[in-house]
């Protein structure tokens, strides 16, 4: 004999529902802007560092 469950045959999970789709074009634009200034601070500092010894190198070869 079966045993009778209050339960229907199948049984689906509730849907989580769906995030709120975002708006991600000012995150990647903010992204964008400030890989853009590290990359210029980078440039920057790279090429006051080449001044630098080629300065260096000018001064220990003239002495």
């Amino acid at each position: 004999m079966a045993t009778e469950t209050s339960l229907p045959v199948t049984v689906r999970p509730a849907r989580a529902p769906r995030p709120a789709v975002e708006d991600r074009s000012l995150r990647s634009a903010v992204a964008v802007v400030a890989s853009g200034l590290v990359l210029v601070a980078l440039l920057v500092g790279g090429g006051a560092m080449v001044a630098t010894l080629v300065d260096l190198a000018s001064w220990v070869g003239g002495a």
